[in-house]
């Protein structure tokens, strides 16, 4: 049987196309034969992530993500470095007692600096983009306040959503010279600029397309850039140089306006764009939509076909589009049949319809 055509040599003319990689998908023989036909940038599923490569001070595990880099370089793929800074899957000792407290703001500061240079330093030249800082800011309705500090994650009833970072930044901060809680996002890219000056560095989002978070992401790049261009290490590049867009999309919310209004937006900060973890679904986990109906197959496909279509108008912007999932049924949103494949790696109506767009 005759292989479909790859999505990276689909869209070549464009961008790159990526996917989510674990170390045991490595010992998959249908699993990476799928990948390495149709993948040219790799970005681990969680083996990267924050908890998974210290667990203590001065303990370190690189053995998983050793494995990803190796196996990227060797086939002659990106490698994508994700996430440095996330208020998830982070472990208690870079910013917390034992008490889940905050740590005094210069205890955080030296934390980060330790972890980031220990991590990056190991790869410098080996990642071509980090996802510096992961999902700092929270979804807000209305107008945006103008003031982008105001959107970052601080308190909240969710454990998982507290935002520990600022609030360590925050203990001790001299408020009226000017410090906050919200200092820790310069430093997170000072330090990985500091400590890998090779790779790009992305700040990465979700629900990127909804105001304010649209306006508040540019603001704070925008800001963060403006204070690194005063800076006494400024080296002529920016310093935030690129901004993620995770595009986990659905079929009730996702709006092709929404999806222009903020590539523009993004645009005119002269940064890079990557279309970072991209997937759609239909249903719900309550009410799951795997497999689809015939006319959700069909309204994925339109779908999917005018995302690209975008993707593809703003392609001298977008340096690379990453699926989040290399099958419906290896998607953390499975429910939702989100990507471009059944769990037996054949193709949707909506891989059928982008092979079609020229």
């Amino acid at each position: 049987m005759e292989k479909e055509t790859s999505l990276c040599k689909m869209f070549e003319r464009y961008f790159m196309v990526g996917n989510i990689l674990s170390p045991e998908d490595l010992n998959n023989p249908q699993t990476m034969a799928h990948y390495q036909h149709h993948y040219n940038a790799v970005t681990a599923e969680n083996a990267m992530k924050p908890i998974n490569v210290t667990s203590a001070p001065e303990v370190y595990n690189f053995t998983d993500v050793d494995m990803l880099v190796d196996y990227a370089e060797k086939n002659n793929m990106t490698m994508i470095g994700h996430t440095l800074i996330w208020h998830g899957q982070s472990a208690q000792w870079l910013n917390r007692n034992a008490d889940d407290s905050p740590i005094h703001r210069m205890a955080a500061k030296a934390n980060m600096e330790k972890f980031i240079k220990t991590y990056v330093s190991r790869y410098s030249g080996r990642i071509y983009a980090w996802d510096v800082i992961n999902e700092v800011l929270r979804d807000e309705e209305g107008d945006f306040s103008g003031n982008w500090r105001e959107y970052l994650r601080r308190e909240s009833d969710n454990p998982k959503a507290v935002g520990h970072w600022y609030l360590a930044y925050a203990n001790g901060a001299d408020t009226a010279n000017g410090e906050s809680g919200a200092d820790f996002v310069f430093d997170a890219f000072y330090f990985a600029r500091r400590y890998d000056p090779h790779a790009i560095l992305y700040y990465n989002d979700y629900n990127e397309e909804f105001l304010p978070k649209c306006d508040a992401i540019v603001q704070m790049v925008e800001d963060i850039n403006e204070q690194w261009r005063n800076h006494k290490d400024y080296d002529g590049r920016f310093l935030i140089e690129g901004i993620g867009m995770q595009s986990h999309h659905n079929h009730i919310h996702t709006k092709l306006e929404n999806i222009r209004y903020a590539l523009e937006r993004f645009v005119k900060t002269g940064l890079k764009i990557s279309i970072t973890e991209f997937d759609f679904t239909f249903g719900s986990p309550d009410k799951p939509a795997n497999p689809l109906t015939q006319e959700q197959s069909k309204a994925q496909a339109e779908m999917f076909t005018g995302l690209f279509n975008l993707y593809m108008e703003f392609s001298k912007h977008i340096e690379r589009v990453t699926i989040w999932g290399k099958n419906d049924m290896q998607s953390w949103r499975k429910w939702g049949s989100p990507t471009l494949f059944d769990g037996t790696y054949t193709p949707k109506e909506a891989f059928k319809a982008l092979s079609n767009l020229k």
